[in-house]
This record gives C-alpha cells, sequence and structure tokens, in this order.
C-alpha cells in the first residue's frame, strides 16, 4: 500500500471490508496530510463527495413510507422556497422524486466542486439552484425530453434535499443525524458545516494534483444532499450493511423491505435505483457509489446476496486511479464473483484502423458533457471527456473489437456507420450502460 500511494502521488486512504453481511476489518493507510506525521487510521474522517447521495434517497426514501412524499408526484408539489422552471419538457412529464434519484429527470448540473476554506463565499442552495455568484453553475433545469436514460444530475439530489428540508422543516444535516446515523451508530458521519468540532482530531486534508493539500485542510460543499457528507470508510460500511438489512427485510432495518427493493432495482435504462447505482444480478447484484471532488477520491461496493464488499476513501484527486486498484485487489482475496474483468488479449490496430475511431462524439446519455473526443498520437489511440477527472487515456482494443483502457471496468462497444467510421460508442459496465455518445463532424456541436 505504502508503494502504491506513492506512485499516485496520494497521501492516504481509508479502507473498510465486509464479508457475509458483517464489518470484517477497517484500517487507514499513509497520511492525513502530505508532508506531516499525521497518520490516517481505522476511524480517519474523509468527505464522501458523492457518496452522499445514496443517504439522501435513504431519507427521502423513509418518508416515503411514513405517507409524507410521494414518489410519482411533481416535486414543485413540495418546494416552498424555490420551484423546477416550467417548459414543455416539464409540461410533458414534471421532475419527481423518483426520476430524481434515479438520473433520468433530464435536470441540468452535474456537481458543483468544492469551496476551500480560504474566506471566500459559499453559495447557500438557492444560489446554486439559481445558478448566480458566488456558485460557478449554470441554474438547475430540465432541458431534455423524458426518455428513461440516465444523466447523472447533483441538481436532484438537491431538489430532494430541499424537498425535506421544506415539507419537514428541520435542516436536512439534523435530519441526517436523527433518521440515519444516531440509529446506526455512525458517530463519526455528519453533513453539518462547519464540521463539527468533535470530528477534526482526525481529518484527511483534501489535495489537488500534486499531492497539494487545499487550503484550510479539508473543504465546504454547499451541496449538502448531493456531495456534503463527512465519515469514515468503517462507519460508510456501517451505512451499506444496513441498506442491505433492510433489502434482505430484517427486523428493526432502517427502511422496509418493498421500498428498499425498489430502491435497489435498476430503474428503466439507467444503472441507479434510486441513489445507489446497481449492478450485475442475482449472485452479482451489488449496489455501489463512487465520490469524486478536487481533494477526495472514494468508491464503494456490495453484494447483496453474499454481504461482501468494501468502501475506500481517499484525499487526492490522483486516488480515482488507486481505489481502483485496492477494490480490485479486495475482490481478488475474497473471490468476489465477476467483479474483475478477464484478461484482455490485444488487437493491433493498422493506421487505417485508428483512423475509423478518430473523431468528435456528442455525448446523448450518462453524463452533461457535451464531447467524447479521440484521436492518433505516435501510432496509439487516445481519449478524453474534457473537465472529467480521467484526464486523458490510452485505448486499447481486445480482440472482440471492445476498447477499455486502465483506469476503470468500463468497456466500449462500438458502431460502424456506412464510410466504415465508428458511428456511435456504448460505454458499459458489466451488463450496465453507463455512456452513449454519437458521431458529429462539429467539435463545437453541444
Amino acid at each position: 500500500m505504502e508503494e502504491r500511494l506513492a506512485h499516485h502521488a496520494c497521501p492516504g486512504t481509508g479502507v473498510s471490508v465486509m464479508r457475509d453481511g458483517r464489518l470484517d476489518w477497517a484500517d487507514g493507510f499513509g497520511l492525513r496530510t502530505a508532508g506531516t506525521d499525521d497518520v490516517c487510521g481505522p476511524d480517519t474522517v474523509f468527505m464522501g463527495a458523492s457518496c452522499s447521495k445514496p443517504i439522501t434517497a435513504m431519507l427521502v426514501m423513509q418518508q416515503v413510507e411514513r405517507g409524507v412524499l410521494d414518489l410519482d408526484a411533481d416535486v414543485n408539489t413540495y418546494l416552498h422556497r424555490w420551484q423546477v422552471p416550467t417548459n414543455d419538457f416539464t409540461a410533458h412529464q414534471p421532475v419527481t422524486l423518483r426520476h430524481a434519484l434515479s438520473h433520468t429527470a433530464g435536470l441540468t448540473v452535474g456537481g458543483w466542486g468544492i469551496y476551500p476554506l480560504d474566506g471566500s463565499p459559499v453559495p447557500t442552495v438557492l444560489d446554486l439552484l439559481e445558478g448566480r455568484a458566488p456558485s460557478h453553475m449554470g441554474p438547475v433545469v430540465v432541458d431534455k425530453a423524458y426518455d428513461g436514460h440516465e444523466r447523472y444530475s447533483g441538481g436532484g439530489y438537491l431538489i430532494a434535499q430541499c424537498i425535506l428540508e421544506d415539507v419537514l422543516d428541520r435542516r436536512f444535516a439534523d435530519l441526517a443525524d436523527e433518521m440515519i446515523f444516531t440509529p446506526l451508530g455512525m458517530s463519526r458521519t455528519s453533513f453539518q458545516h462547519p464540521l463539527p468540532a468533535a470530528l477534526r482530531n482526525d481529518v484527511a486534508s483534501g489535495h489537488g494534483p500534486g499531492a497539494t493539500p487545499l487550503v484550510g485542510g479539508w473543504a465546504a460543499s454547499a451541496e449538502l444532499g448531493a456531495g456534503g457528507v463527512f465519515t469514515t470508510a468503517r462507519d460508510y460500511a456501517t451505512f451499506l450493511l444496513a441498506s442491505r438489512a433492510a433489502f434482505l427485510g430484517e427486523t428493526g432495518s432502517i427502511l422496509g423491505r418493498t421500498l428498499a427493493i425498489e430502491a435497489m432495482t435498476r430503474h428503466e435504462h439507467s444503472s441507479f435505483g434510486l441513489g445507489f447505482r446497481v449492478l450485475g444480478s442475482g449472485a452479482t447484484q451489488r449496489i455501489n457509489h463512487g465520490g469524486s471532488n478536487d481533494g477526495y477520491q472514494n468508491e464503494t461496493d456490495l453484494f447483496l446476496e453474499s454481504g461482501d464488499g468494501a468502501a475506500v476513501f481517499t484525499n487526492a484527486v490522483s486516488g480515482i486511479f488507486l481505489h481502483r486498484e485496492i477494490l480490485n485487489g479486495i475482490a481478488e482475496t475474497y473471490g468476489w464473483p465477476e467483479y474483475l474483468l478477464a484478461p484482455k488479449r490485444l488487437r493491433h490496430l493498422t493506421a487505417e484502423d485508428r483512423q475509423r475511431y478518430v473523431g468528435a462524439y456528442k455525448i446523448v446519455s450518462g453524463i452533461e458533457m457535451p464531447l467524447l473526443r479521440v484521436w492518433e498520437d505516435d501510432g496509439k489511440l487516445f481519449n478524453a471527456i474534457d473537465g472529467m477527472r480521467f484526464g486523458v487515456q490510452e485505448t486499447y482494443c481486445d480482440a472482440d473489437g471492445v476498447l477499455f483502457n486502465q483506469t476503470g471496468p468500463f468497456e466500449t462497444r462500438v458502431s460502424f456507420g456506412p464510410d466504415g467510421r465508428a458511428h456511435e460508442l456504448v460505454v458499459g459496465e458489466g451488463d450496465v450502460t453507463v455512456l452513449r455518445a454519437v458521431r458529429v463532424e462539429d467539435e463545437s456541436t453541444e
């Protein structure tokens, strides 16, 4: 672990492993802050980023169970401080909590990032929703017709947060404490900002490129319900196991079995249920979610049948590569079914072959980014989605014509047009489609 932390310029990580529906072990590795002697331990607090979303969805589902909220009602019937702007798209299909939590509502703004503790103003929830300073993103609106396909939107989870606050007249952080964290004994987890004093004795600083610590150490998140939780690997494993217990219908669970199954079943053409991504089926079905911002990178998995899984939290942008390695090592050690991809046999691409892929592709589902670009350089293919933290990746082709890179378990299947060039790219993880992109001739096309 020490060698891999150094290789990726990632100061530290927190890891928990679950086996047979129980916590097997939890520990920390490396440093809380680069250049110090402050080590990560089993209860070091990390910013969870988008690992917040399953927690927010669970809070919503609890209120659905109590009859307070309806998953299929127009969210504007619940919102008091702000309304989803109406347009032709919402007239045909209003935004609902079901669609917002499954990322299928057509809402904009994937996320807002974090705000270092440097004294700069932090936007309010209404600033984020309206797209006004100090927010650096546009407003949250519906800009596409409902078709059941996912487009990842933190905007939908900010709406869910506002609904909980408006309807229950409670602060979101207090509600999470009362309904989830305290009942589950998650004593080192909080949505409170600023971070409670009790958690500051063992918190990992976020780090940008080159393992440079964020100003002030950790950071603030204005989008609490979408990305504001601080937690530990041990605590988050507790939440995952509690979610599985609800799925199994165990007595005393935080949610009834019927709604838990609904939350952990993929929604139409989305890779998401309500909160979690849901991958695999049968013995391979697992709930998953990651968290990614400019200081922290995290990934979590739990198999619903076996109760095996892991949560990996890192305190650097470069952790986006490290957490995959850690999870792969755990998967191999514990024998997770169909988690690791089979070894690849490479297909040699000629110069003519490579040119069939080169071009710009408009992203039509999965994420709110305009283009995926593919180009050739020195006899190799490369790809990038501008604005994504994966950066530039070399592209390989296996013996079956499937494209892949070495940064994640994603495989791209290609459809070719009449001219012999790649026309559509469908990126999947296992049997779940996570992104679709179609060739365009003009790279400025959005």
